[in-house]
């Protein structure tokens, strides 16, 4: 797949561009039905499947002190857009004379003079341009005028409700990562590289691998869960800490994540963790060995969600 950053084609086209427009926070289930018919639509036409994206996300151009938290990184979005069958991203830098373009300057100068798009694919309650002043009504009167088609792609409802990048950080948020799941179409991840730790773990007999998940990444609420952790190139089952260790006196939050099988030294290791059941909430024990008793019972529920 090529990934182009910069605006302007320089007057090269692509084979007959379909493009999908859309940020596409988490590739979930909604993003995939709008990638999806762009891919089929392009595929058909013999054409090419183009990806519109904006980099960095537009709130954090519009509303800067909002701190708002993704749910994949860039680079992972970019693998699971590949994933899908696009064969082009175009990364726009989002700046606020971009943000400041009528809808109908942004459809000229990026839809047909830097794209040449044939057909254009968008959620229902798409909005462009400047103050987000352009509707999916709108876009299909410039497409008349400019020559291209626009498909409004109905969003995916789950449990009577649209699936959406926000409803899948609430879940998150508190916890919920089978809900989160089931919003995403998979299992919900976190990455980063193995930390050397206050070796607590091991001294309670439950080694674990550790690491500071990514600032700018929605983590899942504080508490035990039941995860699998790719970890050179391995998936291993094992159950995962999120919070501030209350019992032992700490207070950094880090992702604490205990292998079912032995491993050896792991420091600086990139490793994934992917939440597949929460089992209880952060606690505090009075001492070593009520904590030792409860780390036993998490991992018998770890093992049952994992195996069933």
């Amino acid at each position: 797949m090529e990934l182009i950053r910069d605006q302007t084609s320089h007057g090269r086209k692509s084979a007959y561009p379909v493009v999908a427009i859309g940020n596409f926070d988490g590739v979930h289930r909604g993003h995939q039905a709008i990638l999806k018919q762009a891919v089929d639509r392009a595929k058909t036409r013999k054409g090419t499947g183009i990806v519109l994206t904006f980099e960095p996300h537009p709130l954090r151009v519009l509303s800067p002190m909002k701190d708002l938290k993704f749910l994949m990184t860039f680079e992972e979005r970019l693998r699971w857009i590949e994933q899908i069958g696009i064969r082009q991203v175009r990364a726009v830098s989002f700046t606020r004379p971009f943000a400041d373009l009528p809808p109908r300057e942004f459809v000229r100068k990026i839809l047909c003079d830097d794209l040449g798009a044939k057909e254009v694919f968008v959620g229902d309650h798409f909005a462009f341009g400047k103050d987000r002043l352009g509707t999916v009504r709108d876009l299909r009167a410039l497409g008349d005028e400019f020559g291209f088609q626009v498909h409004a792609v109905e969003a995916v409802s789950i449990g009577g409700r649209p699936v959406s990048s926000s409803r899948i950080r609430e879940c998150l948020m508190a916890g919920r990562v089978a809900d989160a799941r089931e919003l995403l179409g998979r299992d919900y991840s976190l990455e980063g590289r193995i930390v050397p730790g206050a070796h607590r773990g091991r001294s309670l007999g439950y080694p674990t691998a550790n690491f500071i998940p990514p600032a700018e990444q929605v983590t899942p609420g504080n508490g035990i869960y039941a995860v699998r952790a790719e970890l050179k190139g391995r998936i291993l089952n094992g159950v995962s800490y999120i919070g501030t260790q209350p019992t032992l006196g700490s207070r950094e939050r880090r992702v604490e994540t205990h292998l079912f099988e032995p491993q050896d030294d792991l420091y600086d290791l990139p490793i994934r963790v992917s939440f597949v059941e929460w089992i209880r909430p952060e606690q505090t024990f009075k001492d070593k060995t009520e904590l030792v008793r409860q780390i036993e019972e998490d991992i018998q529920k770890a093992k049952t969600f994992l195996n069933s």
